[in-house]
């Protein structure tokens, strides 16, 4: 089987081995012929033939020009998006390369497209006329797909190839010469892009790689004679010139998604004001080869003795389930300085804001914020410094975690200060305070926000800024978030900090969240992280929170933490990160302290703790020290666990180390406990106390029921959850439900879990309970799961005409598990250890399950047999095949007797209204009415004839 080389393949590898060193080759490329000018050059390792048309601009398809060439060329250039298109080309150059050795031949395919009339400068928005002598943006682009990577000597072999006429820009890129080395990477392996641009009077070189090769050495500079910046995605070149008043700072190439940017940072500079540019340039969809022309966003700068202005506004094109949208950021900074009498300095007022706005699917989101600096005045605990207002439109305001709220936009715009701060370069910064706050306020149809800000100080000691904010939609969620910071001693006005060194500095963050979605209502505060005392190296750190859940996976659980947990305790998840509350002092390079502290409450257990240390190394000598205790307390029966420790550590070169320690274990509440020494080697142990104690005594039952339960009413609860159509108050003020059969469900719930349910009969089944958890015990007692019995009886009676109580039979009903998580503190499995004839509770273990979950607490009663519907009676068809024949005069309508008025006085119209109101044939037909409403008349409607005493004129009465 013979294999068809691609043509022109075919006729560069013949002529890279006949004598000829230059020729022209013809071929026919789809209806069009081709004349490539060839010409080789050989040497001891290569046979290199370059070939390249020098005809007019010719239109091809590049699939059609690729199949000539090679198929490995063809797949570098799948899915760039320019295999299936036609394009008006300048030059086509393709190179072969025939290694003597043997080694795999190499092909190099490069395109010049004809963009010169397509890409002009005057095209650029805003900023196009300032271009007067500016042409093309790029007056040449070429696109390379290389088999292999090409060095820097290859390369240079090439170009001599290239007759005199064509300039070295039209050549392969090529950094200068004295500039780069041999081995250098110049054309690296697979599809990469490459060009020139004319800026100015002067000219630059661009080779951008955009799929990466696997060749090693070293990718010269691409531009000969500018500096550069190459990042993954593109390469920016350093142009720093001006054009009357346009400035034009660099020039990138952006490739991406199949996609060349040509982008511009440039800038317009009339007087005081400076009008900046974001993301200005043109798109070129390799796809389409069609240029879209862009500009994102504009920035102004005004700078002036007493106004200062700075703003942007931005244009981004995002997606949101598979829309497409465009939304418009911008912001806006105002300051005034206003003149002061005389030695008082003058005041600074300053005022930012922020919004944006979109238009998603027909429905428009808007985002607005604003913050005002300027002292308003106030008691010197409380003076007001500036405020802070925003609102949101079907958008959604995520609250970041405490330990990055300083970085939350809608804080750190109020605690910056616009007036303290200098109006320079704001459109850079504006640009990254736009793009930071798109991650915290996103769009989202039906939710919104409002947000109300405080800012103030006291004493001129604290700086605090207060933020509440409540998100409504899917999810209710209030927040208030603060941000505290204290120098102490305060800086006096005009003062160098330098002068006296602050002794402390603290930075405190807080936040209180309620949310209905998790069913959460927590509170957090935490120490920045540059908080300190004494000296900057002497680190504070801390935090504090309390947490409580009262719907969700998570309901009943509650934690209050100061400085976190033990160290043995494995944090839940839903549980917050809190940091030790302790300090970290680099005294200097010989000695460093540390200290820390904590303290947490669950719901089976206290822990409470902390640590010393001191550390030093001074040459060989070294020594170590540290002290820590750790507690562990329960309660009902209360109970507690202490141990401290303390470990001294030091050597001097080889000579060491000599360890001195002691461990001091206590319990209670029969004091008692046991000590641990070790000096060198000598080990002592040494007991104290009631050494029986170490574990609690379990309590009795009425200790037990008056700790922890309620009331014997409010033991056990019945709710009707569903079905519930109305409820009424009955006289003696008993309610009454007025229940959907069809819909109705009741539910029993014990705070006494239960293990076995039964109904109120002679029947001693059990209850189904399947699923639920029955396996529980009582701890503060002492009584394991397997001894412990509880019962939970359900009696259901009706009332018969007698108003008599009637038990319904249990057939009537269906009954199913209601489950509960319930503490293991009440509830877990005893455990327990008999010493000396008597029973002691071990403590619980510090990981152990905080609460048992799908316990058995009640039963869901629903009925037995679902009330029928109504049956619609059925019309045979024969019945409706005929129009209806109008019979008139079959009915006999009664007339109705006119309404005939008595003449008589208020007060014998009042007697005629009292005795018709107790008259037998009125009560029969009111209870009737009443009755047929779903009322008991005797108990639910009382109507005596005093009611005809309240009329000030009778009403009339018939004759």
């Amino acid at each position: 089987m013979t294999t068809t080389k691609p043509q022109l393949a075919q006729e560069l590898e013949t002529a890279a081995e006949t004598t000829p060193s230059a020729g022209v080759i013809t071929i026919q490329i789809d209806s069009t012929k081709v004349t490539f000018n060839y010409k080789k050059s050989v040497d001891q390792t290569n046979k290199n033939i370059l070939g390249y048309t020098t005809s007019n601009a010719i239109k091809l398809k590049v699939s059609s020009v690729i199949q000539t060439l090679s198929t490995e060329i063809a797949e570098l250039l799948t899915g760039t998006g320019l295999m299936n298109q036609s394009i008006s080309f300048k030059r086509l150059i393709v190179i072969y390369s025939k290694d003597q050795s043997g080694k795999p031949s190499k092909w190099l395919f490069a395109l010049d497209l004809d963009l010169a009339n397509q890409l002009q400068f005057s095209n650029l928005p805003l900023v196009g006329d300032a271009f007067q002598n500016q042409t093309s943006i790029i007056s040449s682009l070429r696109i390379v797909a290389s088999s292999e990577s090409f060095t820097l000597k290859e390369v240079r072999d090439f170009n001599k190839l290239f007759p005199t006429e064509v300039s070295s820009l039209d050549k392969l890129p090529d950094p200068g010469e004295g500039k780069g080395k041999d081995d250098d990477i110049a054309i690296p392996k697979g599809f990469s892009l490459s060009g020139k641009l004319d800026f100015s009077h002067t000219s630059y070189v661009l080779n951008l790689p955009v799929s990466p090769g696997n060749a090693g050495g070293n990718t010269p500079t691409p531009t000969p004679s500018q500096s550069t910046a190459i990042s993954k995605k593109g390469v920016w070149f350093d142009i720093e010139k001006s054009i009357g008043a346009l400035s034009v700072k660099q020039i990138g190439f952006i490739y991406e998604k199949e996609e060349l940017a040509i982008l511009f940072d440039a800038a317009l500079k009339v007087s005081a004001f400076t009008l900046t540019c974001d993301n200005l340039g043109v798109k070129l969809p390799l796809k389409n080869l069609t240029p879209s022309f862009n500009l994102d966003g504009v920035g102004v700068e005004y700078k002036s003795e007493n106004i200062e202005i700075a703003g942007a506004l931005l244009r981004k094109q995002k997606t949101l389930n598979g829309i497409a949208y465009d939304e418009y950021l911008g912001m806006a900074i105002l300051k005034f300085k206003f003149a002061g009498k005389g030695d008082k300095p003058g005041k600074t007022l300053g005022l930012s804001a922020i919004g944006s706005y979109a238009n998603y699917n027909g429905k428009p989101a808007l985002f607005f914020y604003a913050v005002l600096d300027y002292p308003l005045g106030g008691p010197a605990f409380f003076f007001v410094t500036g405020f802070a207002l925003g609102f949101g439109y079907n958008r959604y305001l995520k609250v970041p975690p405490i330990n990055k709220l300083a970085e939350f936009p809608l804080v750190a715009q109020a605690v910056g200060g616009v007036a303290k701060n200098e109006v320079k370069d704001t459109s850079k910064l504006i640009t990254q305070q736009l793009q930071n706050l798109d991650k915290y306020v996103t769009l989202s149809p039906g939710s919104g926000f409002i947000a109300i800000g405080i800012k103030f100080t006291s004493f001129k000691l604290v700086d605090c800024f207060a933020l509440l904010t409540i998100a409504f939609g899917e999810d209710f969620e209030i927040n208030l978030l603060g941000i505290a910071s204290m120098k102490l001693p305060p800086l006096v006005e005009g003062e160098a900090e330098k002068t006296i060194p602050p002794v402390a500095e603290v930075t405190m963050l807080l936040r209180a969240r309620f949310s209905l979605n998790e069913g959460v209502i927590a509170v957090e505060a935490q120490l920045s992280n540059d908080s300190y005392i004494l000296s900057k190296n002497c680190r504070l750190t801390g935090g504090f929170a309390f947490y409580t859940w009262f719907d969700g996976p998570n309901a009943g659980d509650f934690v209050i933490t100061l400085g976190g947990y033990h160290p043995s305790f494995k944090k839940p998840a839903h549980y917050p990160n809190v940091p030790r509350l302790g300090f970290n002092w680099q005294v200097d390079s010989c000695l460093s302290l540390k200290g820390e502290m904590y303290f947490a409450l669950c719901s089976h257990a206290l822990m409470v703790g902390g640590k010393l240390e001191a550390s030093f190394r001074s040459g060989s000598l070294w020594a170590y020290f540290v002290a820590e205790a750790h507690f562990l307390i329960s309660w009902k029966p209360y109970f507690y666990s202490i141990q401290i420790q303390v470990r001294i550590q030091a050597g001097v070169g080889i000579l060491g180390p000599v360890n001195l320690g002691v461990q001091l274990q206590i319990w209670g509440p029969e004091f008692g406990g046991i000590v641990r020494l070790k000096i060198v080697f000598v080990k002592v142990v040494i007991e104290f106390g009631d050494q029986s104690s170490r574990f609690p005594s379990p309590i009795n039952w009425k200790t037990f029921r008056e700790s922890f339960l309620p009331s014997d009413q409010e033991i056990c609860t019945i709710a009707v959850t569903q079905g519930l159509a109305r409820q009424l108050s009955q006289a003696d003020g008993t309610p009454l439900f007025i229940v959907n059969p069809l819909e109705f469900e009741l539910v029993t719930n014990s705070v006494i879990p239960t293990q076995k349910g039964y109904y109120h009969d002679n029947d001693n089944t059990v209850l189904p309970d399947e699923g639920a958890n029955t396996n529980f015990g009582a701890r503060s007692m002492g009584i394991k799961a397997g001894d412990l019995e509880t019962t939970h009886t359900i009696k259901i009676t009706r009332k018969d005409g007698s108003n008599n109580d009637i038990e319904v039979k249990k057939a009537e009903w269906t009954f199913k598990p209601a489950t509960k998580q319930i503490p293991t503190g009440l509830w877990g499995d005893a455990r327990v250890k008999t010493m000396a004839s008597n029973e002691y509770l071990l403590p619980p273990e510090t990981n152990e399950q905080r609460f048992l979950e799908n316990t058995l607490s009640g039963f869901r009663i629903l009925p037995g047999k679902p009330p029928e519907a109504g049956n619609t009676d059925s019309i045979k068809v024969t019945k409706l095949q005929y129009d209806t024949k109008l019979i008139s005069d079959v009915y006999a309508w009664q007339e109705i007797l006119k309404f005939a008025v008595s003449s008589s006085l208020d007060a014998e119209r009042i007697t005629t209204i009292k005795n018709n109101i107790v008259d037998p044939n009125t009560i029969n037909r009111r209870n009737q009415i009443l009755t047929s409403l779903g009322f008991t008349p005797t108990e639910d409607v009382k109507l005596t004839n005093s009611v005809a005493d309240a009329f000030v004129i009778a009403p009339q009465v018939k004759a």
